[in-house]
């Protein structure tokens, strides 16, 4: 984006913006401001030029200044026990500061929430960030190997990613799509390989091999040399994960006890140094300043998921607390944030990936739905799903359901591998605060396919992005919805043939009824025989109306479509006339309703059940109207 910026990329959103500062949080401290953080990273060779002196321009010329703020869950004021008074980032996060400015946030997934508090969902926009589509991956894949001596390699290897979703999501990141063509050509990866851990594990095998063919040394590295490379690399990467700061650059100083380690891991590629020069460093003589990062946040978190294992599975027998109960106690309150750690230490070691599933379900800071989706990432990484490991994710799960916050690629394998026994015995699923890519929703629809007595369907809080040729969950019958994005439904609806009842809080009424009975239209209308929609109280009044087209239109699917309806509720949604509702009325009691309850605009209601008939709040002709027309009993209540 940056550099669209600086060139005035023809065609880039950011051509024409006067001023744009891209922050990256991972250089920063949770001390530093973000004047600071602006003039170390970007500007630090304009010498007249202070933080104090950046902030105040920026105040006064909001306008025309862009900020983006890259890496949220790197920055180590994140968490509001670190959050310093001296800092104003958060501030600008917050548009306490800077306001008028616009700003953009990248983040990992797991802080995705971290923008529905206070007013933030009014002016943030939330938009995912996907990577390489599979079009793109296949594009790349094929002029990679279009070079080479082996260009059928390339349609293999699509295959093999066509059959393994953890290695394809990483496909998703130009790098590692990259890496995963150098490692295939080599014939480093076969059907073998189907976990993250197995393909970093080949990556650093591919660089060692690598680095042996460039060295001119005679000296080579060896496979037990690169495992206690990345074995003291890891210890210095677990450090960093857990320091406060979240560490993700280092300097020499870290490397202190270990500067051979760090020459070799430098020679591999695992990490790199970078030297620049110190415009101004009090108290010293140094006029440079060397970092060292991993290539990847993920080369990280493998390194350090791997000293993990290695040590606690060196001492278990000498020590009653391991180096992974230590760990686990230590990040038991905000476990979220080192997912990628315990999924790396659970996938070198199945004894390892058990102790971490008791510990996972001892963790009282865990919300259930997110002990569910942690149980069954980290059981994905694992070498099987037999004997314990199955046994234990079993014990987490309820005999009858299942709920999930945030699913993810992960989340799927580990529920494909769920024993067949136990996916008999679901017959609920609940997904809550969830934005689902389009391969997560066909994975989780895929999977969910072969869960046989799933009846029930719940969703909350989420939006789901569906591909034409998403798989159907023909055993659902009751689909339960509440503040769904109002594109998520014609893929949801169209992908449960089986629904027999609809229960969905709607957040614009005007726009939500439309896309769901278009959609039942476009299917059929289902069997369905209760149709129960929502719109809350605290829904603006504007949102609650719906006009006489979308009313007409539902009538109308009522009446052609709905054979065996015996319920239909309205409630809470507003009809702009009262002729609206004597037509939803009339096309209504043509079926053997058991009850109907509608409402106008103005707040009256219309009820009717079986057993007392017809009720209204006030005094309507209209019911006079449809007394006369249906011959129907009712009651008029004051």
């Amino acid at each position: 984006m940056a550099y669209d910026w600086v060139h005035r990329e023809k065609g880039s959103a950011l051509e024409h913006l006067p001023l744009l500062f891209v922050v990256k949080f991972r250089n920063t401290s949770q001390l530093t401001s973000i004047g600071e953080a602006i003039k170390s990273q970007l500007l630090s060779d304009v010498h007249d030029l202070t933080p104090e002196g950046l902030e105040s321009f920026i105040r006064k010329n909001q306008g025309i200044c862009h900020i983006i703020l890259d890496g949220l869950d790197e920055y180590a004021g994140i968490s509001s026990s670190q959050r310093s008074s001296e800092s104003n980032i958060m501030k600008v996060i917050c548009l306490e500061e800077f306001p008028e400015c616009r700003v953009l946030v990248t983040t990992r997934p797991h802080l995705e929430n971290f923008f529905d508090q206070d007013d933030l969902p009014r002016v943030y926009t939330k938009m995912w960030i996907e990577g390489f589509s599979r079009e793109s991956s296949c594009e790349y894949i094929n002029k990679f190997f279009a070079s080479t001596s082996i260009p059928d390699r390339g349609r293999d290897l699509e295959v093999y990613l066509d059959e393994q979703p953890l290695i394809d999501e990483l496909v998703k990141t130009p790098l590692f799509c990259l890496m995963i063509c150098h490692v295939w050509s080599e014939g480093l990866l076969d059907s073998g390989t189907t976990t993250q851990t197995g393909l970093l594990d080949k990556v650093n095998v591919f660089l060692m091999h690598y680095a042996n063919e460039r060295s001119k040394s005679s000296v080579k590295i060896t496979q037990e040399k690169l495992k206690e490379v990345i074995h003291q690399l890891g210890e210095v990467a677990l450090t960093g994960l857990l320091d406060d700061a979240k560490q993700l650059v280092f300097t020499p100083h870290d490397f202190r006890k270990v500067p051979a380690t760090l020459d070799v891991a430098c020679e591999l590629g695992i990490v790199s140094k970078t030297t620049g020069n110190i415009t101004r460093l009090p108290q010293s003589n140094e006029t440079t300043s060397t970092t060292i990062e991993f290539y990847h946040k993920l080369a990280q978190e493998h390194s350090a998921g791997k000293f993990l294992a290695d040590q606690t599975n060196r001492f278990l027998l000498h020590l009653k607390i391991s180096k992974l109960d230590r760990v686990l106690r230590k990040i038991k309150a905000n476990i979220c944030d080192y997912e990628n750690l315990i999924r790396f230490a659970a996938g070198t070691d199945n004894i390892l990936c058990i102790r971490i599933m008791k510990a996972l379900l001892k963790n009282s800071f865990l919300d259930e739905s997110e002990r569910y989706r942690i149980l069954l990432d980290c059981s994905s990484e694992t070498k099987g799903t037999q004997g314990n490991v199955s046994s234990l994710v079993q014990r987490c799960v309820n005999a009858e359901s299942i709920v999930l916050k945030s699913p993810t690629v992960y989340t799927v394998v580990g529920m494909q591998n769920l024993p067949k026994q136990l996916k008999r015995q679901v017959m609920t699923i609940k997904f809550e605060g969830s934005t689902l890519t389009t391969d997560v929703t066909s994975g989780l629809w895929c999977c969910l396919e072969s869960f046989s007595m799933l009846r029930a369907l719940t969703i909350s809080d989420s939006s789901l992005s569906f591909h034409p040729s998403t798989h159907e969950i023909p055993s659902v019958e009751k689909l339960s919805a509440e503040r769904v994005t109002s594109q998520s439904y014609e893929g949801l609806l169209s992908s449960l043939p089986g629904l027999i009842h609809i229960d969905i809080t709607i957040d614009d009424a005007e726009k939500d009824i439309p896309q769901i009975t278009a959609c039942l239209r476009r299917t059929g209308g289902q069997q369905l025989t209760h149709i129960d929609l929502t719109a809350p109280p605290s829904l603006p009044s504007e949102k609650q109306s719906v006009s006489r087209e979308t009313v007409r239109e539902l009538g109308l699917l009522i009446r052609e479509q709905t054979k065996d309806l015996q319920r239909l509720c309205l409630f809470g949604v507003k009809c702009l006339d009262e002729e609206d509702l004597v037509e939803l009325v009339e096309s209504s009691t043509l079926k053997a309703l058991d009850s109907l309850h509608l409402q106008s605009l103005d707040g009256r209601c219309f009820e009717y059940d079986r057993e007392s008939g017809f009720q209204v709040s006030k005094y309507l002709k209209l019911i006079i109207y449809e007394y006369k027309y249906l011959g129907k009993k009712f009651n008029i209540c004051a």
